[in-house]
Order: C-alpha cells, then structure tokens, then sequence
C-alpha cells in the first residue's frame, strides 16, 4: 500500500498545526480559551480524510508536551493528567472527525459561517461532556462537584468558540478568496534584489 501525501493538503495542516500549538501555549494561564477545537474542526472540514483526526491529536500532543514540560499541570498530578489526556485527545479528534463529517455537505464561505459556529458550538457541549465524565471517573471528586465546576469552564469554552471559530473560518475562506496580499506583495518587491539598478 502506498501513501500519496497531498503536498497542498500538507502545508495547510503544518499551518494549523503551528497556530493551534502556539496559541495554546500562549494561552495557557486562561482556562478553556481554547482554539485549538475550532481548529480540529476546520481543519475536518477543508482537509478531510486522515488529516480530520491526526491534526487535532498532533496539536494536543505537542502542545501538551511543552505545557507539562514547562510545570503548567501544576499540582494535579501525572496520574490525573495521563488518565483526562485520553479524553481530550480523543474528544479533540472527535471535533476533527464531526468537521469531516460535514465536508460534503458545507462549502466553507461567509454566508456558511453562523452554520460553522453552530457546529462549534454542538462540539464543545459534547467535548465538554466527555471530558467532564473522564474527570470523574479518573479524579476523587463526587459527579455533583465535577458538574458544579464544569458548569463555569464550559461557559468560557462556549465564549471562546463564538470567538475562534468565525475568526479561523472567516480567515481561511479570506486567504482562499483572495490570497495572501502582504506575503505576495513582501515575495514580489524583495525577488530579485540585484535587479535593482
């Protein structure tokens, strides 16, 4: 069996990648800003196949490694922290797959994107459960408590949605309408600088 790499379909979710890593990590000390879920989303929905699952669990991956490695898990405990990573890494691919699942039914343009923010939406509630439920099972805290608290990060989770995933979606469909000006225009006055005489 032979692996064809799409090289389009490559850069764009190296692009997804870097972003989400580098806006979770600096996003790190507010809890359940999360734009990596809306990432995993779009990227389901422009890039599809295995791309829908591998590009959510690498952003969680490495950015979990650099968060953990810098202490940001703080007082929690590598036990809890091994035992919730299934359910975020999972509930992250679950946002990817959710946006491969609409691919051939959602053309991503401007008139799409109260619709892309609903689905973001329906995803974070879902995530949302989940890893409410591996908290409970995996920590020593009644189901009411877990819930109690779920109940104030899901809210900022949901902010956060109706905040990133307009701003991703209405900046993928921008770059793919009409490009990306101020790198072309940087590439075409800096192409040949010896020409200049």
């Amino acid at each position: 069996m032979k692996i064809r790499l799409d090289r389009k379909k490559l850069e764009t979710a190296t692009v997804i990648i870097a972003l989400g890593i580098a806006l979770r990590i600096a996003l790190v000390d507010y809890p359940n800003i999360e734009p990596i879920l809306p990432l995993a989303l779009l990227a389901g929905i422009i890039l599809g196949g295995w791309y829908a699952l591998w590009v959510p669990l690498t952003m969680m991956v490495l950015s979990d490694l650099v968060i953990y490695t810098l202490g940001a898990g703080g007082s929690l405990g590598w036990n809890f922290i091994m035992g919730v990573t299934f359910f975020t890494w999972s509930g992250m691919m679950l946002a990817g797959y959710a946006g491969k699942a609409l691919r051939p039914r959602m053309f991503l343009r401007m008139r799409n994107m109260a619709v892309f923010t609903s689905v973001g939406i329906g995803i974070v509630l879902i995530y949302d459960a989940w890893t409410m439920i591996g908290i409970w099972l995996v920590g020593s805290h009644s189901f009411e408590l877990v819930l109690a608290g779920q109940v104030t990060f899901t809210i900022y989770h949901l902010l956060s949605t109706l905040i990133f995933v307009p701003l991703f979606g209405t900046g993928y469909v921008y770059i793919k309408e009409y490009g990306m000006p101020l790198l072309t225009d940087w590439k075409s006055e800096h192409k040949n600088p010896g020409d200049e005489a």
